[in-house]
């Protein structure tokens, strides 16, 4: 597979560059193999067949959680079933298409505040103590690598 940054044009990551720098939260960020920031901003997402671009109605809202140049996490209800997919990035007046792959799917508390706590299992969720004035909610982490940009067909 090719690497994300071959794939991926400069206009790309001019578009990254400006979503990042743009205050989306208070969390902060977290040093992984590559800087992981937050990115609590709803955008749009759609299982992919690998070839024919996804009808309108196939794309869903998603919750993101975080973002880097070569990924991004997104929280869900359930576990995806599908193993790729097309994810809208919308930065107005812009809107950028690129392929991603599922890496990982955890199950999680997601709180109203954004953060999120693991569970050890989808049917264990009360293993992790509640945060002050929060209710978590049951969901899913997940963890998807950008291969490539896309065009939407006319």
């Amino acid at each position: 597979m090719p690497h994300v940054g071959s794939e991926i044009d400069a206009n790309f990551y001019r578009l990254i560059h400006r979503m990042l720098a743009t205050p989306r939260d208070n969390g902060g960020a977290e040093r992984r193999s590559e800087q992981r920031n937050a990115y609590r901003v709803a955008q749009r997402v759609a299982p992919w067949d690998g070839s024919t671009f996804p009808d309108e109605t196939e794309f869903v809202q998603v919750q993101c959680h975080d973002l880097t140049r070569a990924g991004f996490s997104f929280v869900a209800p359930t576990e995806p079933r599908f193993h790729t997919l097309v994810v809208e990035f919308s930065v107005p007046p812009e809107v950028l298409y690129l392929s991603a792959q599922v890496l990982r799917s955890v199950p999680i508390l997601w709180y109203p505040s954004g953060k999120v706590a693991r569970r050890s299992s989808p049917d264990n969720p009360a293993i992790v103590p509640a945060e002050r004035d929060e209710k978590g909610q049951p969901m899913f982490l997940v963890g998807c690598r950008l291969t490539r940009r896309l065009r939407r067909p006319i």
